[in-house]
């Protein structure tokens, strides 16, 4: 007897519990509350659509906006184009009726100048000393002339 030994465990809490209060919950009044918590989650998602809603008609109205925009510059870029075209064209015309010494540069027409100056020159000593049959330099056959008598009326006294 002494190898065997018996022993007992006992617990001290109670394995179920009361209830105190004894009093249930009413049904209704649950049953009203758990529909108005539906209600407002149903009232909460048809905010939400309308919002989405809302935004996705913003969305359209600024893609719209945008697509309208892109025409218009694409339009008013053509018809700067054909305006530039124009211009370039009126321009190409008067360019054509202008002289063509207009586009000399001033150096170069100081030269044809002094050349059509000095071919006049030869001109006309060659027409001069064909007429008075002279060989010799031009400069040298010219005979001095006397200056013209000095009228009186034109004189000044304090001279």
């Amino acid at each position: 007897a002494d190898n065997f030994s018996v022993t007992r465990y006992h617990i001290s809490e109670p394995f179920v519990d009361r209830e105190v209060d004894g009093e249930q919950p009413d049904a209704r009044v649950a049953a009203e509350e758990e529909g108005n918590r539906l209600e407002e989650l149903h009232r909460e998602a048809e905010r939400q659509r309308r919002e989405q809603l809302e935004k996705a008609h913003l969305r359209g109205t600024y893609a719209l906006k945008k697509v309208h925009l892109a025409q218009d510059r694409e339009r008013l870029l053509k018809e700067l184009e054909q305006m530039q075209n124009m211009d370039r064209m009126r321009r190409r015309q008067i360019v054509a009726q202008m002289p063509p010494q207009i586009f000399v540069p001033s150096c170069k027409r100081m030269e044809i100048k002094k050349e059509w100056q000095r071919e006049l020159e030869f001109a006309f000593e060659d027409m001069y000393c064909e007429d008075m049959k002279m060989e010799e330099d031009m400069i040298l056959q010219f005979q001095p002339q006397p200056l013209p008598a000095p009228c009186d009326r034109y004189q000044d006294n304090d001279l």
